[in-house]
């Protein structure tokens, strides 16, 4: 392949940017659940990757570095409470649970088990439901300990247990 320019990547990352903003804003309408902060959220995805544009080693995987910026913004505004606001209609496990779920190629029945694991850890007692939930999303034991403000020893045990309890669930079905 012919080396780029510096304005040739900065312009294929803006035409690639262009093609891959409908998907974005679809990405993002899931895990905001509201029209204006999906497109803020797709805007600052856009900022973030122009300027650091430089951090693409290959042209040909910018949409899951696009994915990547999006998801990890979306994140770090929830780790901020910069969102906490705007979420008011769902809980704070279904907003966790969001963020960890990136679409793997839209597979509908990579979707459906999704929603069926979501559905089966709601149907655990609370005190077992919420520190898998979080586990889900992708938070540590250690930041899941200092959320819930419980041990982390306990919070391990509890992920341990809801664990279990699916697995056991599942055989039965």
């Amino acid at each position: 392949m012919a080396h780029q320019t510096r304005s040739d990547r900065i312009r294929n990352l803006h035409e690639g940017l262009n093609s891959a903003r409908d998907q974005l804003y679809y990405y993002a309408l899931q895990l905001t659940e509201n029209r204006d902060d999906a497109q803020d959220l797709v805007q600052e995805t856009s900022y973030k990757a122009l300027k650091n544009y430089s951090g693409l080693k290959e042209l040909e995987h910018k949409n899951a570095w696009l994915y990547t910026i999006l998801r990890n913004t979306y994140i770090n505004n929830l780790r901020s409470g910069h969102n906490r606001n705007i979420q008011a209609n769902r809980s704070e496990e279904e907003i966790l649970v969001t963020t960890a779920m990136l679409p793997e190629n839209e597979i509908p029945d990579r979707l459906y088990e999704k929603k069926e694991l979501m559905a089966s850890i709601r149907c655990l007692p609370p005190v077992y439901a919420r520190p898998l939930k979080m586990f889900v999303a992708g938070y540590s034991y250690k930041e899941i300990a200092k959320m819930t403000g419980v041990p982390i020893g306990t919070i391990k045990s509890r992920i341990h247990i809801a664990k279990q309890k699916l697995k056991k669930m599942y055989r039965e079905n």
